[in-house]
């Protein structure tokens, strides 16, 4: 048996849209934005981290040099920018009373995200990757009206069993 890191799991439901109460008003540019923007950057910070184990053995997948954590921070930093857009009326307008609370708090959680990889610390990274998914998944359920089907992209080495 297979397991794979946390983050790549939260990756494979997390942020690829939010839209049934802001369907007809920001759904379409949230979706968009969702699609293109926030999930490969998500994508970014949680791969970044990762403990795989398969049947090769168990690896921990860490950035390697101060290049690979600056691209992590850098993620968070982002992700922080496309929760204060969120909060913006081109996305905001339709949806209900709590919108503005999820897009905060993705702005604050990808603050601390950005903390974590500023102090080059795996641990915290993964640990608040986890916060990130929870924030995200907490305004799917309320806002996504059906999951967009995005996967998370596996690294090369690890391959589904047939």
């Amino acid at each position: 048996m297979r397991v794979k890191a946390i983050v790549l799991v939260g990756a494979a439901l997390a942020i690829s849209g939010c839209g049934s109460q802001g369907e007809e008003a920001g759904g379409d540019a949230v979706r968009l934005m969702m699609v293109e923007q926030v999930q490969p950057t998500s994508e970014t910070y949680w791969n970044a981290v990762q403990y795989i184990s398969d049947e090769n053995g168990s690896r921990e997948v860490t950035p390697q040099n101060d290049a690979e954590w600056e691209r992590t921070a850098e993620a968070a930093r982002q992700l922080a920018s496309y929760g204060e857009q969120l909060q913006q009326p081109q996305y905001a307008e339709g949806h209900g009373s709590d919108w503005m609370a999820y897009s905060q708090g993705l702005v604050e959680v990808a603050g601390q995200a950005e903390a974590a990889a500023n102090a080059k610390d795996p641990a915290k990274v993964l640990e608040i990757g986890g916060t990130l998914y929870n924030v995200c998944s907490s305004c799917h359920e309320k806002y996504m009206s059906e999951p967009a089907g995005i996967s998370p992209s596996w690294p090369d080495d690890i391959h589904e069993a047939n």
